[in-house]
């Protein structure tokens, strides 16, 4: 009976966020999104940020949100 050598696996490389930019969706309308689609979870998750979406006046983004401060 021969014996084969173990060979363990090569180590991955560590996670970190990707060179690539995210799309920008932006321009989505996701009412009509959520209107016409077939697809199950495409549809709850439309309507999930319908409801959830803020008006214009709620809106808000805080200073500490800002990518800067995360990068420190």
């Amino acid at each position: 009976m021969a014996n084969t050598p173990r060979t363990e696996p090569a180590a991955a490389a560590p996670p970190g966020p990707s060179a690539e930019p995210l799309p920008d969706f932006a321009a989505v309308d996701v009412g009509s999104l959520a209107a016409r689609t077939d697809h199950a979870v495409l549809g709850e998750v439309a309507a999930l940020l319908l409801r959830n979406w803020p008006r214009g006046d709620e809106a808000v983004a805080y200073y500490e949100d800002g990518p800067g401060n995360w990068l420190h």
